[in-house]
């Protein structure tokens, strides 16, 4: 019998080690804190069965350490416990689940490992660790046994797949280790061929057995969790794409761009060969710009002024370039420093065209003036001398086919994405030009950004 138990409790010391390695390892692979302390706490066990397995490699270290074995015994044992109560607060999720049993819990650890600690230091230099053996059995046993009582009792509350496999483990490892300590105190009662520390040998297994399950369980479910946070962030990323497709498709209205293609292969057509060149390059560009332009959160007021110069040039050309442009920037602004959403001027522009300039004969002007508005903002406006927005209203009213347009909208959402980590706000409004007929004149788009 005695034989079988060498055996046994040497194959234990190599499945701890075992699992020591195998949870350090994962702990550093899942940064999950439970795996790291219950890899401290099998430490701890695994040091202190060496002096208490007769094999040749731990009576080897036994005899080598043995000063140091003999007095850290009962330290060894009470700093295990408390590391498996900090395993059982991570492991169980309890700070989640309840907030006074996790105070609990803390505060006994806390308490426990100060206490223990000034009373072992004491015992060891002035009384050569005698009565420390007296302070486990008959103090923080007792206590912890009582808390030990408590957590189950609430735990059994939890609806947990983990609850199963921890009390599974801590019932053997706390009622083989009371076991232990009754037969080592009152042999009688104990089976021949049998040692106290063969009881506690077997209740660390499946204790251990049954916790390395219930974490590797833990470890499925974070594996688990993390490819569904991969598919979420892929769908996340997808569904920016197709937003990013949405944006670029409500700002350039696919019905410029084939407008645009038909007009140049109408100079190619009249053999205006420089013309159709000139265009195509202008257009080329501007599609580049707008590609460039959907993977970016905000450009330069330059970069902005490139882009919708191209544009409107584009457009021109199906009013025959009867529209004149005119561009206004104050000389104090530094157009490289100030930053706004790509893209942001095109629909109101857009606008200014189809719904203010398309129906009026001739005479067909934008004005853009730039301007720093005070120190904190930067003014950009927009005027038209077209037919008005009632006017314009009044015939999109009768078209027999109506377009939601969404242009303006989206605008808005994007400005308000843009100010959201801004000192101030952004401001946007409308205004009808009138003339001194008291008639439609125009509309003023007035925007100002924010420069910090």
């Amino acid at each position: 019998m005695s034989t079988f138990f060498l055996n046994f409790n040497t194959w234990v010391q190599g499945v701890l080690f075992i699992l020591i390695v195998y949870h350090t390892s994962a702990f550093f692979i899942t940064k999950d804190k439970s795996l790291g302390v219950y890899a401290a706490y099998l430490f701890l066990v695994f040091l202190y069965l060496i002096p208490k397995t007769n094999n040749e490699s731990s009576m080897l270290l036994a005899n080598y350490y043995s000063s140091f074995f003999r007095r850290a015994n009962w330290i060894i044992q009470v700093y295990y416990w408390l590391l498996y109560a900090w395993f059982s607060l991570l492991f169980l999720s309890i700070s989640k689940k309840s907030k006074i049993l996790s105070s609990i819990i803390k505060w006994y650890i806390k308490s426990a490992f100060v206490i223990s600690t000034m009373v072992y230091v004491i015992d060891l230099f002035a009384f050569d660790n005698y009565y420390f053996v007296w302070y486990f059995i008959t103090v923080f046993m007792p206590v912890s046994l009582l808390i030990v009582f408590v957590f189950l009792k609430t735990i059994s509350k939890f609806k947990d797949v983990l609850n199963t496999y921890f009390v599974v483990g801590v019932v053997f490892f706390v009622g083989f280790s009371l076991l232990a300590i009754i037969f080592s105190y009152f042999p009688r009662f104990f089976f021949k061929g049998f040692s106290p520390i063969d009881v506690f040998i077997f209740g660390v297994l499946i204790e251990a057995i049954a916790l390395s399950v219930g974490l590797g369980y833990k470890f499925f479910l974070f594996r688990e969790e993390s490819f569904k946070l991969e598919q979420l962030k892929n769908a996340f990323e997808n569904e920016i794409n197709e937003l990013k497709l949405a944006s670029l498709h409500s700002q350039m209205n696919p019905h410029f761009i084939f407008n645009a293609l038909n007009s140049i292969k109408l100079y190619i057509i009249n053999n205006d060969r420089d013309r159709a060149a000139h265009y195509l390059t202008r257009f080329s560009k501007l599609i580049r710009k707008i590609l460039e332009a959907s993977n970016k959160n905000e450009v330069t007021l330059k970069e902005e002024l490139e882009t919708i110069d191209l544009y409107l040039n584009i457009e021109n050309i199906r009013f025959k370039n009867q529209i004149e442009v005119l561009v206004s920037v104050d000389n104090t602004i530094n157009l490289e420093q100030v930053k706004l959403p790509p893209l942001i001027l095109q629909p109101f522009l857009e606008n200014a065209i189809w719904h203010g300039l398309s129906s009026k004969k001739n005479d067909k002007k934008i004005t853009i003036d730039i301007s720093k508005y005070n120190t904190h903002f930067v003014s950009i406006k927009i005027e038209d001398n077209g037919i008005g927005r009632k006017a314009s209203a009044k015939i999109k009213a009768e078209k027999s086919i109506k377009r939601k347009s969404v242009g303006i909208q989206l605008t808005k959402e994007r400005l308000d994405r843009f100010v959201k980590y801004k000192k101030h706000n952004y401001t946007l409004s409308y205004r009808d030009v009138v003339s001194v007929n008291n008639e439609a004149a125009g509309t003023v788009v007035f925007l100002a950004l924010p420069l910090v």
